[in-house]
C-alpha cells in the first residue's frame, strides 16, 4: 500500500507539472486537473496509516511519555532538519541570485524550519506535531472508546467545514485580521494538525475496532469498490461545478484542502486496504514472488523516496524540457517522469539508508551494534 501511494504523490507532482503547461481551459488542462484530482487522497491516506499504525502499536501498552517522544520525534525531526538544508543546498545549484552569505541564509533557514515551507516538508511538521499531542489523543481515544460512532461522525463534520471554509472563504492574500496570531494561523494551514484532525482520529477508530472493520470490509467487495466508482464520479462532478459554475480559478478547484477530498479520501483509502488484504493473500505464491519483492523494496524506503523526489522531480522535468515534444507526444513524458523520479528517489534512499549515521536524513536507524556482530561472525566463518 505504502508503494503505491508514495507512487501517486509523485504522480501528482508529475501531473502538476505538466498541467501548468497546458493552455488554460483546454481539454488537456481540464483533463490533467481531473487526474490530479483522482491522486490528491495521498497526504490523507499517509496520515491515516500513520494514526492506524501509532494507536495499533500503544493502544494497550505501557509506555514513557518521554521515551515515545524521543523515539519518534527524533525519526522525524533530524529528517526535517537535514532536508531543509539540502533543499536549500539544492536550490543554490539552479536559483538565479541564490544568496550563500550567511547574514540572508541563516534567517530563511530558520524561518523554514518554523514554517515547513520548503517543498513537501509540511507532512514532517504535520508528524511531529501529531507525536507531540498522541500521549493526549491516546488518553482521549480511550476515555470515548464506548462512542466511537459519534467521535468519527463529529470529527467528519468538523473537517468538511474546516475545508469548506478553506475553499470558499479564506483567501490568504486578501484576509487580514488585526491579530497577527490569526493571521499566521491561517498563512499556515497546511502545516498544521488541526487541518488533518480527521485523518488522525479515523485512524485511531481503525486500530481499535481492526478485526471488525477488516471482516466489514472483506465481505463488502462490492459495495467497496462500487463506493470507490461513486466517490470518482461524484470528484469529476464537483470539479466542474466549481471550476465551470462557481468558476473558482484552478488551484482552488483541484486543491486538496476542499470537502468533497474527505469522503473521496476515505473511500479510496478503505479501497486500497481492502486490495491490499488481497495482494497479502497471493504475494508468497511463487510467480508472484519477483513482483513482491520489488513493491516490498519500494515500500520500505517509501519515506525516503518522499523526501528525495524534489531532487529527482527537478532532473526528470528538466529532461522533458530538454525533449520539446508537443501536442499529444508530450504527454506522453507523464509516465517516463513519474515512473523515473520514483526509480531514481528510491535509489537514493535506498542508498542513503545503508550509510551509518546517514541513514538517520531516511528515518533509518543505524545500529552499529548489529554491524559489528554481523561483520565478526562472517571473519569467524
Amino acid at each position: 500500500m505504502r508503494a503505491f501511494v508514495i507512487f501517486s504523490v509523485i504522480l501528482v507532482h508529475t501531473l502538476a507539472f505538466f498541467d501548468v503547461q497546458a493552455t488554460p481551459g483546454s481539454i488537456s488542462n481540464l483533463g490533467l486537473d481531473m487526474l490530479t484530482m483522482n491522486f490528491h487522497f495521498t497526504r490523507e491516506t499517509f496520515m491515516l496509516i500513520t494514526g492506524v499504525v501509532l494507536f495499533y502499536t500503544y493502544y494497550d501498552r505501557q509506555h514513557a511519555i518521554l521515551s515515545f517522544w524521543r523515539k519518534r520525534i527524533t525519526l522525524i525531526a533530524i529528517p526535517y532538519v537535514a532536508w531543509t538544508a539540502i533543499y536549500y543546498a539544492f536550490e543554490g545549484t539552479y536559483v538565479p541570485g541564490f544568496s550563500w552569505a550567511p547574514a540572508v541564509l541563516l534567517p530563511k533557514f530558520g524561518a523554514s524550519l518554523l514554517s515547513a515551507n520548503m517543498f513537501f516538508l509540511y507532512f514532517l511538521m504535520v508528524s511531529m506535531q501529531f507525536y507531540v499531542l498522541f500521549p493526549l489523543a491516546l488518553k482521549f481515544m480511550k476515555k470515548v472508546e464506548n462512542h466511537l460512532g459519534w467521535v468519527f461522525a463529529v470529527s467528519f463534520v468538523i473537517e468538511v467545514a474546516i475545508l469548506y471554509v478553506n475553499q470558499v472563504y479564506i483567501d490568504p492574500a486578501q484576509w487580514k485580521f488585526s491579530s497577527p496570531f490569526i493571521n499566521l494561523l491561517i498563512h499556515h494551514r497546511d502545516e498544521l494538525i488541526f487541518t488533518y484532525q480527521f485523518w488522525f482520529i479515523a485512524g485511531a477508530i481503525i486500530s481499535i475496532k481492526y478485526a471488525q472493520i477488516r471482516d466489514w470490509v472483506w465481505s463488502h467487495t462490492k459495495l467497496v469498490l462500487g463506493a470507490v466508482v461513486l466517490m470518482v464520479l461524484l470528484l469529476w462532478a464537483t470539479y466542474f461545478l466549481t471550476h465551470q459554475v462557481f468558476h473558482f480559478v484552478d488551484w482552488i478547484a483541484v486543491d486538496t484542502l476542499q470537502p468533497i477530498m474527505v469522503p473521496y479520501s476515505l473511500v479510496v483509502s478503505i479501497g486500497l486496504w481492502f486490495i491490499g488484504m488481497k495482494w497479502a493473500r497471493v504475494r508468497a505464491t511463487a510467480n508472484m514472488r519477483r513482483t513482491s519483492r520489488i513493491i516490498q523494496f519500494f515500500g520500505g524506503v517509501s519515506f525516503g523516496i518522499f523526501l528525495f523526489q524534489p531532487l529527482a522531480l527537478h532532473y526528470t522535468e528538466a529532461i522533458d524540457y530538454h525533449v520539446h515534444w508537443h501536442g499529444f507526444a508530450h504527454y506522453l513524458l507523464i509516465p517516463f517522469t513519474a515512473i523515473g523520479s520514483y526509480v531514481l528517489s528510491a535509489v537514493g534512499a535506498y542508498v542513503v539508508s545503508k550509510i551509518p549515521y546517514l541513514s538517520y536524513i531516511v528515518g533509518e536507524k543505524t545500529n552499529l551494534r548489529r554491524r559489528v556482530d554481523k561483520a565478526s561472525a562472517t571473519q569467524t566463518v
